[in-house]
């Protein structure tokens, strides 16, 4: 089957994990698979480059330079006529290549106000899915200006659209009651891994590991951590202000993968509670590269999150075989279970999480037995294969 995967992501956090795994994941079905996206964006093709410091980052090109200058220079009423305007370019695009190639199902990463890949596959007659992770009915990172012209825009989409793909059931209320879809067309499926680099990895030597912690200034024996593109609701500063003398009485190093826009108030916040020589910031690195990090991690910490979201990283832990502290969010309820598979802890309730902290670094029998549970949960449910042949079979498309 032909299948034309289409974006608008720069594919170089999160989202570029997300659409190379679903794209790697019909491939391995068997498809053929066509990715279309701005010039530099696609992150199947990733091009690493290694950095002094041992790190390593994706290269950047001039429309990711232009694309991130824009997404952090324009006033939001700019961008979001921008978004606006980018289905004109992506029309001229689009539209030739679904006339010659006739693709067997069109899979569209849905963007803010992008109307051409659903309105021209109803025109067309082609499949289409949307998976949508941001919408104007969430608790968004960025301000929303244009947001009744926003809300017209999507709620066509999800109409024209054959199957909408979501990842929370939180995120799928939110767009039944937001944006009048019908409810048998909405299907959730959490964030996931890579099979390939994440349950098949081949594991670092306790060599390299040494080597990579030491290159990082990870000076303590037991690392914990997480990863992600850190935002506010991430709440990294809250979450050393409460663990510093937790830290400091376990001799614990702490390494965030991954950057953000809280990075600089989280290394004041270990600074103040005196623990910056403890605290380490990878900075972004590539998704191929998550593993390797992941790997000097004894224990992996999700300190807060937001009501809606499905955390990419808390699939990633549990791949790892790592042992997880997480929030009594529903989208972790849906895939952890306390004790076995991780450990949940209420919500802001971080006396809790910091018992459950030390408990699994004072016990690590408990730690490697909740470790090889996750992992093994992860490996038969949560990983992009099982979600891209689950999508396939809905749409009775898994031979064609």
């Amino acid at each position: 089957m032909k299948i034309l995967y289409t974006h608008r992501t720069q594919g170089r956090a999160a989202e570029g994990a997300h659409v190379a795994g679903m794209v790697e994941a019909f491939r391995d079905l068997g498809h053929e698979v066509t990715v279309d996206c701005l010039a530099g964006c696609d992150p199947t093709r990733p091009a690493p480059v290694a950095s002094g410091d041992g790190v390593v980052l994706p290269k950047v090109g001039a429309v990711h330079r232009v694309m991130t200058s824009v997404s952090k220079h324009a006033p939001q009423w700019l961008f979001g006529v921008l978004e606006i305007l980018y289905n004109l370019p992506l029309a001229v695009r689009l539209i030739p290549q679904l006339v010659r190639d006739r693709p067997d199902l069109v899979y569209e990463r849905y963007a803010l106000c992008t109307f051409v890949p659903a309105l021209a596959c109803k025109w067309m007659g082609i499949p289409h899915v949307l998976e949508v992770n941001d919408s104007v009915v969430i608790e968004r990172s960025r301000p929303l200006k244009l947001a009744r012209v926003s809300r017209f825009i999507e709620q066509r989409v999800v109409n024209w659209t054959r199957v909408v793909i979501t990842i929370s059931q939180v995120f799928r209320k939110q767009m039944l009651e937001g944006l009048n879809v019908e409810a048998d067309k909405i299907l959730v499926y959490p964030n996931a891994v890579s099979r390939r680099r994440f349950i098949d990895r081949k594991p670092l030597t306790p060599e390299d590991r040494q080597q990579r912690k030491k290159a990082l200034g990870l000076m303590s024996q037991r690392v914990i951590g997480s990863a992600g593109q850190f935002l506010a609701w991430h709440g990294l500063p809250r979450f050393l202000a409460a663990a510093a003398p937790t830290i400091e009485r376990l001799d614990l190093s702490v390494l965030f993968i991954g950057d953000g826009p809280v990075r600089e108030e989280t290394l004041l916040a270990a600074k103040q509670h005196g623990i910056a020589d403890r605290v380490r910031f990878t900075g972004m690195v590539h998704h191929t590269t998550v593993p390797d990090y992941l790997n000097l991690l004894d224990v992996a910490v999700i300190p807060f999150n937001n009501l809606h979201c499905s955390p990419m990283k808390l699939m990633e832990f549990m791949a790892m075989g790592l042992p997880v502290l997480a929030p009594a969010l529903p989208s972790v309820l849906a895939v952890m279970e306390s004790g076995k598979t991780g450990f949940v802890f209420p919500c802001e309730d971080m006396p809790a999480m910091l018992s459950d902290m030390t408990r699994c670094l004072e016990h690590p029998a408990l730690m490697e037995a909740v470790g090889r549970s996750a992992q093994a949960f992860a490996a038969n449910h949560l990983t992009w294969d099982v979600h891209a042949r689950a999508i396939l079979e809905h749409m009775n498309l898994a031979r064609s």
